[in-house]
């Protein structure tokens, strides 16, 4: 499989944690057919958790296998929500294994007359991490407007992004490359 230079992090994150969690498996923008993982790097996953703060307290390997597969599952699960379809049982269940598999307490939060809920982990370990990615897509099937989760309109990219324009009109993962090379295709043609 041919590989293609590429920064070991991403250099346009998200905000969201189970897209850029996502992102971590992508093509090459150029069309090359290449393919990029970067979720059995130390330092991609160093970087991940540090911007999520969900660093494990023990340093035990990362369950590679169970890391891919919550990949892959977000993917489906995020894709056919921004499409308007409905989760299935299957999607939930997946989805709730994951979250509940890291027990949690509730714990009393803030001060004076703005008290909050919030749970705490009871093992800050993979297993947390794995709930708190799947926690974020939740999160953002929730709250979010699945028009506004795309994927890149570049068709040899995979990247995936949440569009925050007000009018939901951004169409690529970045200005440059892929708008760029778009616009000079178009262009050419």
């Amino acid at each position: 499989m041919p590989q293609f230079a590429q920064s070991p992090t991403p250099v346009h994150p998200s905000d969201v944690a189970c897209i850029d969690f996502v992102n971590s498996a992508f093509t090459d923008h150029l069309g090359s057919g290449g393919e990029r993982d970067r979720i059995g790097s130390a330092e991609w996953q160093e970087w991940f958790l540090d911007r999520y703060r969900l660093t494990p307290e023990s340093r035990v390997r990362p369950p590679l296998e169970e890391l891919l597969a919550l990949r892959h599952d977000l993917r489906r699960i995020l894709e056919k929500w921004s499409r308007g379809a409905a989760l299935n049982p299957r999607d939930v269940r997946l989805l709730d294994s994951r979250i509940s598999a890291a027990p949690a307490r509730p714990r009393l939060a803030g001060s004076g007359a703005r008290l909050e809920l919030a749970y705490e982990p009871l093992h800050r370990d993979w297993a947390w991490v794995l709930a708190a990615v799947a926690e974020s897509a939740v999160e953002l099937m929730g709250t979010g407007d699945p028009r506004r989760l795309k994927t890149c309109d570049n068709p040899a990219c995979s990247w995936m992004f949440y569009d925050a324009t007000v009018n939901r009109s951004r169409r690529f993962c970045s200005a440059t490359p892929c708008a760029s090379l778009m616009r000079v295709r178009r262009f050419r043609a």
